[in-house]
Order: C-alpha cells, then structure tokens, then sequence
C-alpha cells in the first residue's frame, strides 16, 4: 500500500468527485482512478459507489476513513515535529555542564537569543560532574557540554575561560584572614569535598598525596551549593570553583598560590555524531564569540590572570 493513495483516498472521500479531487492533488484523473482501483484491489473491497454524478463512500469506506486520517495526522504532526526540531530558529539544543557555571550558562544562553534574535530556540541544560558530562556526550544523550577538556579522538573543542580554583573557608576560621593560601595549609585541617565522582577530588587527592599533605574529610558532596553551606556551618575548609554568583554568606574567599589554581574550561562535542542545525549554528556562535566565560567573568568585575 503506497502513502499517496491515502492522501488520494481522504480527498475523494471529502469531495466525493474524482474531478474536483484530481484538481485539488494536481494530478490527472485517469491516475486518480487508477490508484483507487489498485487501493480496492489491495483491500479487496470497493471503497466507493456513484450517487447521481457524485460519489460517496461504502460501509468499507466509512470504516476505513478514520484510520486513514488518523494516519495521515500522525504523519503529519510527525513531519512538523521533524521540521522544527531542525529548524535552527525554533530547534532543541540540549547543554550540560559543572554545577560551577550554571550562572554563566544562562548568561550565554540569553546572550544567543538577544544577539542572533532566534528566540524560538528551546534550551535544556544539564548540571553535572565531569565524569558524567564525559559519558553524556559519548552517548549522544547530550549535544554540546560545557568542562574541562575531554582528551577523546571523536570529541572538539573550543577554549571559552579559565575558572580559578579557590580556597573557601569559614569566616572566623584562624586562615580566614590570610590573603593567599597554598596547599601546606589544608595539612591537618577539616576538609569538605568533592566526591570521587568528581575530577576537582581525584585531582586534589593526588596532588596531596604527591606532596605528603594529610586533610580530615568531613563531608563529601557532588555539589558546590552543598559545599558553600557546609563551610559556612564552620565544619571546614573546601577548595572549590570560584562562586560567580557571590561569595557565599558566611564564608571568605581566599586565592590559591598553587598551579592547580588554573582550570580551563572548553566547550565540547562529539564529531562522530550528526547535530541539527539549531545546534551547530550555537556551536559556531560560541566559538566566533572566542572566551565567552572569561568574557562573562570581566562584565562581573570578575578578573582573572587564567587565560589560553
């Protein structure tokens, strides 16, 4: 059974003449009738019976219309669903990215409608640790994230910041008032982390194992909000991504003196996997724009030493 002789067949049944209908699709009506008869024959029954110089349908007819319109709009509703997921005006795209940026995320997300005016575009944002961010985009579950490097053939990327690691520590805790911190301070010390879920916690545990540095673990979370009120309760110290959304209350913000203090940050997809073009137009704006979140970091008074 062909498509196009349902669509013949919904416009002939509405009609009820084989002229009138082949005007309507543009085709002849010796074609029409043609494919009505190879339609019949299929279902092996007459779908049609004359009345005066009109047509109406049969009972098998009359049975048969509501499942033929009820296909013709589900292919229909199917086809539009396509076209706009497509369409990189009013498509989908789907980010992730660390629980650390989400402010900046939104920024660039808003940024992308005002600058470009596709307003109808529909964004869904993900905030995740690196390991997941990683697995997302492998699997194609997300279009474009938002970390540090991913060092995978299949995967491009483009620098857009470097967002500083910073000690973060209870406001009368005895190092609050120093102006910098380095690592030796946290030997000893109550410390609230990362999970090892996260990359920031497996990178602090080799650096402070390399370096012989001992940290009681108080808590560990996958969250840097969580954390922020863990060490504003006064249970530790934390070393966290900058807070772009403020300095958490109760708590101060120290700088690290240590190279770890570094972390650069890309935006991120899969090459191997094929991308609507609501997405890639938003992949190439991101990179044309170059250091969108040191960018961001600068319109917050926020300046950092990090770059590429």
């Amino acid at each position: 059974m062909q498509l196009q002789w349902l669509y013949y067949f919904a416009a002939i049944a509405e009609l009820e003449h084989y002229t009138k209908a082949a005007y309507r699709l543009h085709v002849s009506q010796s074609n029409l009738s043609h494919a009505m008869r190879d339609l019949e024959k299929e279902l092996g029954t007459k779908l049609f019976e004359p009345q005066g110089r009109n047509i109406r349908l049969t009972k098998a007819g009359e049975l048969f219309l509501p499942y033929v319109l009820r296909t013709l709009n589900t292919l229909e509703s199917g086809v539009n669903t396509v076209k706009e997921y497509t369409n990189p005006n009013t498509g989908s795209i789907n980010l992730a990215g660390f629980y650390s940026i989400e402010a900046f995320t939104t920024d660039l997300m808003v940024r992308y409608r005002s600058e470009t005016n596709r307003l109808g575009i529909q964004f869904q944002y993900g905030s995740e640790g690196w390991y997941d961010l990683r697995k997302n985009l492998l699997e194609g579950k997300a279009d474009l994230i938002f970390c540090t490097k991913i060092n995978e053939p299949q995967i491009g990327s483009s620098y857009i910041g470097t967002h500083p690691l910073v000690a973060l520590v209870p406001e009368r805790h005895p190092l609050a008032g120093r102006k910098r911190l380095k690592l030796e301070d946290f030997q000893g010390r109550d410390f609230v982390s990362f999970n090892k879920a996260g990359q920031i916690r497996n990178l602090l545990d080799r650096v402070f194992q390399d370096r012989g540095i001992q940290v009681n673990v108080v808590m560990e979370s996958p969250n840097d909000v969580i954390l922020y009120g863990v060490v504003a309760a006064g249970h530790g110290m934390a070393i966290v991504p900058y807070p772009i959304q403020g300095v958490p209350f109760g708590t101060k913000v120290i700088p690290l003196e240590d190279g770890i203090s570094e972390r650069k940050v890309y935006l991120q997809w899969n090459e191997g996997r094929y991308t609507v073009p609501a997405v890639e137009y938003f992949k190439n704006y991101v990179i044309r724009s170059g250091d969108v979140l040191n960018q961001y970091f600068q319109r917050k008074g926020l300046v950092f030493s990090g770059t590429e």
